[in-house]
């Protein structure tokens, strides 16, 4: 599980004068065409918990950063796919 931190009072207002509520992110996700099958998007104060995991790594790093660009979210925890590390050696010549 891993924690990343947003700006509160800025980003896109979901509920005008009011905190997101977790319909309203799972809504802002799909309308940006992220596919949530297998996540749920819970509220806790200004933070936002995902559970579960997207159908990729990819899909779900763009459902964390779609929910914590919204105004009022100040952090969404959620878990991540476990992707191996690549590692290159830079040899003489490489740019």
């Amino acid at each position: 599980m891993g924690f990343w931190s947003f700006l509160t009072g800025s980003g896109k207002e979901v509920a005008k004068d009011a905190a997101p509520t977790a319909e309203a992110l799972t809504k802002e996700v799909a309308d940006l065409g992220l596919d949530t099958k297998g996540v749920e998007i819970k509220i806790e104060g200004d933070k936002v918990k995902i559970e579960g995991k997207a159908a990729t790594a990819a899909e779900q790093e763009k459902i964390i950063l779609a929910v914590g660009n919204v105004k009022g979210v100040s952090g969404v925890e959620a878990e991540t796919h476990e992707v191996e590390p690549v590692f290159y050696t830079v040899k003489k010549g490489d740019n």
